[in-house]
C-alpha cells in the first residue's frame, strides 16, 4: 500500500497563517478605536451593534491565531464511523472551519439585530434596515445548514464498498467500483466516476458548482498530507489500474486500511 506520507505544520505556511490572522485582527481593533470614538451614551444603536460584532470578530480571530500557533501537525488518516459504518480517511483541520462559522453566527445576530433596530426606530429606518436583516437570515441559515450537517467540513472517507466526499457544499458519494481515476490538482484531490454521484447537499444559494456530477474535489488545504500523497493512497486502496507504486516487499503498510482493501 502506498505510504501517505505526513507533512508537519511549521514553517511559512503556519506562521504565515499566524501573522494574517493577527493583522486582521489588529485592523479590527483600529476600526474599533475610530468606531467608539464617535459613541455616545447609547446612541446610535446601529454603531454600537457594529462595534459589538467587530469586537467579538476580534477575539475570534486572535483565538484561532492562538489555535494556529500551538498546533504541530494537522488531521492525518484514520479510523472513523460514517453513517453508522466503520471507515477509514481523513477529515480537514477544525479550527478554521469553526472560526468561519463563529463569524457567520455573528453576522446573523448582528444583521437581525439592526433589522430590528430599524423597525423600532420606524420611518425610513425600517426600510435601511431591512438590507441587513435579509443579509443576517442568509448567514442564520447558513449556521443552521451546518446544525443540520448539510453543510460539512473537507473530508474523505472509504467506507467497505463506498467512497464519501464531504464539503461545504454537501455530502456525495459514490460506489467504489465506479471511481475511474483519481488524481491530485494543487492542493485537492480529484476523483473522476462512471457515473454521478448521489448528494446530500446545500440549497443552491449557500453552495458553489453544481450538487451532481461525476467528480468528486476534496480540498485538502487543512490535513496533514499532501493532495499528491493523499491521491496515491486512494489509487492503491481502491486498487485501480494506474496505481502508481506497491508497498515494499515484506514490509506492512502504514496507514489503516480501509475495509475491503486487498492485497
Amino acid at each position: 500500500m502506498t505510504r501517505a506520507a505526513t507533512v508537519p505544520f511549521s514553517g511559512r505556511t503556519k506562521w504565515g497563517e499566524v501573522l494574517g490572522n493577527v493583522g486582521l485582527a489588529a485592523l479590527g481593533v483600529v476600526l474599533l478605536l475610530v468606531a467608539t470614538a464617535e459613541l455616545s451614551g447609547r446612541e446610535p444603536v446601529g454603531l454600537w451593534l457594529l462595534v459589538l460584532y467587530t469586537a467579538y470578530a476580534v477575539a475570534a480571530t486572535l483565538a484561532l491565531a492562538v489555535v494556529v500557533a500551538v498546533t504541530s501537525q494537522l488531521p492525518t488518516l484514520g479510523e472513523a464511523t460514517v453513517d453508522d459504518r466503520p471507515a477509514v480517511g481523513v477529515r480537514s483541520w477544525s479550527a478554521p472551519w469553526w472560526h468561519a462559522n463563529a463569524l457567520d453566527l455573528g453576522l446573523a445576530v448582528t444583521g437581525v439585530a439592526l433589522a430590528a433596530a430599524g423597525f423600532a426606530a420606524g420611518g425610513t429606518w425600517t426600510v435601511v434596515g431591512a438590507l441587513p436583516g435579509l443579509v443576517g437570515l442568509w448567514f442564520a441559515v447558513r449556521v443552521a445548514l451546518v446544525l443540520i450537517r448539510r453543510r460539512r467540513p473537507p473530508a474523505l472517507w472509504l467506507t467497505a464498498d463506498e467512497v464519501v466526499v464531504d464539503s461545504p457544499a454537501g455530502r456525495a458519494r459514490a460506489a467504489r467500483e465506479t471511481v475511474r481515476e483519481v488524481r491530485s490538482r494543487g492542493r485537492r484531490v480529484v476523483v473522476e466516476l462512471d457515473r454521478d454521484a448521489t448528494w446530500e447537499s446545500c440549497p443552491r444559494p449557500w453552495r458553489r458548482g453544481p450538487s451532481a456530477g461525476t467528480v468528486l474535489v476534496l480540498e485538502a488545504s487543512d490535513v496533514g498530507h499532501r493532495a499528491g500523497a493523499l491521491a496515491d493512497w486512494l489509487r492503491a486502496e481502491l486498487d485501480l489500474a494506474d496505481r502508481v507504486r506497491a508497498s515494499p516487499p515484506g514490509k506492512a503498510p502504514s496507514w489503516p486500511r480501509s475495509p475491503h482493501h486487498k492485497e
